[in-house]
């Protein structure tokens, strides 16, 4: 098929024009960020946050009944109480991937992990300390008639020669009142305290509020 120097002329800057709007639509449109949930003093929420942590939408799953606060509030308490006696610190346990989701404002963040008992017993953890967040409670992710929610734990046990992992979809261990100036990119120190054994502390990543992992 020939095409007269008069058609070219025609469709040439059609096809530049077409061409530069489709690239000014490409590089102009909103960035398909992931929703993630979050789990706060008062329920589970799904959030969207961009790469510098603004918050574009929210919606709730799962609220918990304000008479059911009252209980978390006492086991946290409970949970921080800590003995203070010199422990020793437990060279038989691994804590390992050990990271931060760092949520905007007061928001309560979360820490997740790998923990190995290579032990020949059973570990109970039943307690973890930091001193960059006034509180630090253990919660299981918990699915009911299509609902997510979550149930605070005052211990956990992890079998001898087993393992536990702290996920994003299994369990979490919310940070509450930060303490500390704390960005992205830093490290903080957490406690694991084991029922009548003993402690480990371990360095933990801080990640910005759309993290999914380490």
């Amino acid at each position: 098929m020939k095409f007269s120097v008069k058609t070219l002329k025609f469709f040439i800057p059609v096809l530049l024009m077409a061409g530069i709007s489709w690239l000014a639509v490409d590089h102009f449109k909103e960035p398909d960020y992931e929703w993630i949930e979050i789990c706060t003093a008062e329920g589970v929420k799904r959030v969207k946050y961009d790469d510098q942590g603004n918050l574009l939408a929210e919606e709730w799953i799962s609220q918990i009944p304000a008479h059911l606060l009252l209980v978390e509030e006492s086991q946290s308490e409970a949970q921080n109480q800590v003995p203070e006696i010199k422990l020793i610190e437990l060279d038989h346990v691994e804590v390992d991937r050990c990271w931060v989701r760092l949520l905007p404002g007061h928001l309560p963040a979360a820490a997740y992990f790998e923990l190995k008992n290579n032990s020949g017993k059973e570990l109970v953890l039943n307690a973890i300390k930091t001193r960059s967040y006034a509180s630090a409670i253990m919660h299981e992710n918990v699915s009911r008639q299509g609902m997510t929610t979550m149930e605070s734990l005052d211990k956990i046990s992890i079998a001898a020669n087993g393992s536990l992992s702290f996920s994003v979809n299994t369990y979490h261990i919310m940070l509450e009142n930060k303490q500390a100036d704390i960005k992205p990119g830093d490290f903080i120190s957490l406690q694991f305290y084991f029922q009548d054994a003993g402690m480990k502390t371990v360095q933990c990543k801080v990640n910005p509020p759309n993290s999914l992992s380490y």
